[in-house]
Order: C-alpha cells, then structure tokens, then sequence
C-alpha cells in the first residue's frame, strides 16, 4: 500500500545508504568475506588504524622482522614495548626468546654429529 503523495509501485526504504551498498559489494566480491568484516570491526578501534598504515609502509625488511617477531611471540599480549629518549623502540618477549635461543641451541655446530635433545 503506498502513502499518500507517494509514487506507485515504490516501496519505502528500498533504497539503500551508499557506503551500505559499496560494504555488500566489496564482501560479494572477497573470497573470505568474514576476514573484510573483521578488518571493519578492527579499524574502528582508535588509532589503530594508523598502525596499520605505519606497517603497510614500513620497508619490506622491517615489516618481515615485525611479522617474525610477532609470530615468534605468539601471545601478542605477552609483548612489551619501551620507547627510550633517542626514538628506540624495543620490543620483548620471553616467548620469542626463549624460541630464539632454542634454534641457535639447534643450529650450533656439533662436532660429534650426534642428535641433540631440544628439552
């Protein structure tokens, strides 16, 4: 039923805001829809989405050491950060260094050869 000074045959609220349309198009068209949201949750988060920027731009080399290190870290929230007074990030994690002196532990030359047992 249309209201009055209504045109027939439109219906009312058929018409969808634009940023609604481009969100439906761009999740038709990703392969993992459930990811693009998951982007769209997380950008909404304060700051956090200049953060990713910052690594998106990072150099290939610095951004594969993050990755790495998060990674070996496993736990992001296991991950301290000191800023020291000459711009120094340092980044800890017992995870990732425990992680880390094992597979030196690993690699080291042995002169036997023989098998080492990691634990």
């Amino acid at each position: 039923m249309n209201r009055p000074g209504q045109r027939p045959g439109k219906k009312i609220g058929s018409r969808k805001p634009p940023n609604e349309r481009l969100i439906r198009t761009l999740a038709a068209c990703c392969s993992r829809p459930a990811e693009l949201l998951e982007l769209y949750y997380w950008c909404k988060e304060p700051g956090l989405i200049d953060v990713v920027r910052g690594i998106a731009t990072m150099p290939e080399e610095t951004r594969a050491a993050l990755e790495a290190f998060i990674a070996l870290a496993r736990e992001a929230k296991s991950i301290s950060a000191d800023l020291d007074q000459r711009g120094v990030l340092t980044l800890s994690s017992a995870e990732a260094a425990r992680t880390v002196a094992l597979a030196q532990y690993a690699a080291e030359d042995d002169a036997d050869d023989l098998p080492r047992l990691l634990n």
